[in-house]
C-alpha cells in the first residue's frame, strides 16, 4: 500500500474508531448502571455477570484462528455486527434477565473480537520506527470519542432525556446506530486497503517466546477488573452515585487520557517496552493501592460520602482508570518481538483469551472478597498483579537480544 492509500486508510480507521468508541460509552460505559437500576443486582451476583459478559474473551483466538481465512478487516466487519445484534435486543426489546445475558454474550463476543483486530490494524498503518507514535495517535481519537460519548450520557441522564425505566433503552438505541456507522466505514476501508490478505495457517498460535506478552496479559485481566467493575462499583454502591457522576468522572478521565495518550506513545518509541513495562507497574502499584486505602476508609465510615471527602474519591478513582492508557504497551512489545508479523494477530488474540480467562476466575473472587473482607482487599490485590509487569520486561529484553544477535 502506498503512502497516500495508507494515508486515506489511516483516516477512515480514525472514523471507525470514534464510531466504536461512541458506541462503546454509550453501551458497555453504563452496564454498571443498567445492571442496578434495573436488574437491581448486589456485588456478588455484580461479580459473577462477568462470566457471560467476558467468557467470549475466552473463546476470542478460537473465533480468530476458525475465522482467519477472512482477513483482518472481513473479522472486523463480522465483530461489530455481533455487537449490533445485542446493543439492539437490550436497546430496544428490554429482555428480561436470563434473555439479556445471552444477548449480552453476543454483544460483548463482537466487541472482543475486534480487540486484537484494533491493535493489529492500527499498527499496519504506522510508518517503520513510528508504531508507538501511531498506536497513541488512535488510542487518544478513542479516548476523545469516548469523553464526547461520556459527555452525552451525562447529559442524557442529568436531563432525564435516558433512562433505565423506559422499555426502550435509548443510549442503546444510539449506540447501535454508532456500530451501523462502523461498519459501513468497514467496507469502505476494504476497498481501500486492497492489499489486505488472509491468513493461510489458522491453527491457535502458542510460542515460548511470546511468554512475556502472555504474562501482561494475565496480569491485565486482573487489573482490568478494577477499571470495569470494582472502581465504578465503589462510585455506584459506597458514594450512591448514579449514571451522570459516572459519566462526569468519565468525561474528566478521557480528556486526561487524551492527553496522556500521545505521551505514552512516543516514549514507547523513545524508551522500548522494558522501561515502559517498569512505568506502568509502578503506577498501578501506586495508584491501586491509593484507591484500596481511600475506599476501605469510605466502607468503614471513615471517610464521609458527602462533601470534600468525596472529590478525594473521585481524584483517586480517576488517577486508577488512566491505568488503561498504558495497554498499548503490551500490543507494541509484541510486534516488536515477534518472529513475522503475520503472527500478531493469532498472538494478540490468544493473549486477549488469556486475559480473559483471568477475568473470569477473577471477578467472581474479588467480588467475594470484597463482602467477606473488605473492598480495599480487592484493590490491594490488584496492585499486588503489577509485579508481572516487571518479570514480563525482563523476559522481553532478552526476546529481543536474542534477535538482535
Amino acid at each position: 500500500m502506498n503512502t497516500s492509500s495508507k494515508q486515506q486508510a489511516g483516516k477512515i480507521f480514525a472514523c471507525i474508531l470514534v464510531c466504536i468508541a461512541l458506541a462503546n460509552g454509550m453501551g458497555d460505559g453504563i452496564f454498571s448502571n443498567y445492571f442496578n437500576e434495573v436488574f437491581h443486582i448486589d456485588s456478588v451476583q455484580r461479580g459473577f455477570i462477568e462470566v457471560p459478559r467476558e467468557s467470549p474473551g475466552v473463546l476470542c483466538m478460537v473465533v480468530v484462528a476458525a475465522l482467519g481465512f477472512l482477513g483482518n478487516l472481513r473479522m472486523a466487519i463480522v465483530a461489530q455486527c455481533l455487537s449490533l445484534i445485542g446493543l439492539v435486543a437490550m436497546g430496544f426489546f428490554s429482555p428480561a434477565y436470563g434473555v439479556m445475558l445471552a444477548f449480552l454474550f453476543i454483544h460483548s463476543l463482537g466487541t472482543h473480537l475486534f480487540m486484537p483486530l484494533n491493535d493489529s490494524l492500527s499498527m499496519s498503518l504506522a510508518d517503520t520506527g513510528k508504531e508507538g507514535a501511531t498506536l497513541g495517535k488512535f488510542k487518544s481519537v478513542t479516548t476523545m470519542s469516548s469523553m464526547i460519548s461520556a459527555s452525552l450520557v451525562f447529559v442524557g441522564f442529568r436531563t432525564g432525556i435516558f433512562t433505565f425505566q423506559s422499555k426502550k433503552i435509548l443510549p442503546f438505541i444510539l449506540a447501535s446506530g454508532f456500530v451501523a456507522l462502523a461498519i459501513l466505514l468497514l467496507f469502505l476501508l476494504l476497498r481501500t486497503m486492497k492489499t489486505e490478505t488472509a491468513v493461510k495457517n489458522h491453527r491457535l498460535l502458542f510460542r515460548k517466546r511470546y511468554l512475556p506478552y502472555y504474562m501482561v496479559t494475565l496480569a491485565y485481566g486482573c487489573q482490568k477488573r478494577i477499571r470495569i467493575v470494582f472502581a465504578p462499583w465503589v462510585i455506584v454502591k459506597l458514594l450512591e452515585q448514579g449514571a451522570d457522576t459516572v459519566a462526569l468522572l468519565t468525561i474528566v478521565t478521557h480528556f486526561v487520557g487524551t492527553l496522556v495518550a500521545p505521551v505514552i506513545g512516543r516514549m514507547l518509541d523513545r524508551l522500548g517496552t522494558k522501561k515502559m513495562l517498569w512505568m506502568e507497574a509502578g503506577y498501578i502499584a501506586v495508584t491501586f493501592s491509593v484507591m484500596g486505602l481511600i475506599s476501605g476508609m469510605l466502607s468503614d465510615g471513615t471517610l464521609s460520602k458527602g462533601g470534600p471527602q468525596a472529590f478525594l474519591v473521585f481524584g483517586a478513582y480517576i488517577l486508577c482508570i488512566l491505568f488503561e492508557q498504558f495497554n498499548m504497551v503490551h500490543a507494541f512489545m509484541m510486534r516488536s518481538i515477534a518472529l513475522d508479523k503475520s503472527e500478531v494477530t493469532r498472538t494478540l488474540s490468544v493473549g486477549l483469551s488469556v486475559d480473559h480467562i483471568m477475568a473470569i476466575i477473577a471477578s467472581p473472587i474479588m467480588g467475594l472478597i470484597w463482602e467477606a473482607f473488605g473492598v480495599q482487599y480487592v484493590f490491594y490485590l490488584a496492585a499486588l498483579s503489577a509485579l508481572f509487569q516487571l518479570v514480563a520486561a525482563s523476559m522481553a529484553e532478552k526476546s529481543l537480544s536474542a534477535s538482535a544477535v
